[in-house]
């Protein structure tokens, strides 16, 4: 008896990395003190969204930085994406 064996398919995985710069003092716009920068926060999450509509999916965040006890907070984000 003859059988055919078919070779597994191999799916290549892609990943990109994408750094974030966070820098709360970039919105103050001049200002020394600025109560609320709720105008801002959903930049990133927007652009985020583009990315996974186009198949990416975010596999690990990581943080680093930022930690202040000033109103000034600056620090990085650090998204792992992955797309099959």
């Amino acid at each position: 008896m003859n059988t055919v064996t078919v070779p597994p398919l191999i799916q290549h995985r892609q990943q990109k990395l994408v750094s974030i710069y966070m820098d709360n003092g970039a919105y103050a716009k001049g200002k020394m003190i600025v109560g609320s920068y709720a105008d801002k926060h959903g930049l990133i999450e927007e652009h985020l969204s583009s990315v996974l509509a186009e198949g990416w999916r975010i596999i690990q965040i990581q943080a680093f930085g930022g930690n202040s006890d000033a109103l000034t907070v600056r620090g990085w984000i650090v998204v792992l994406l992955e797309r099959v």
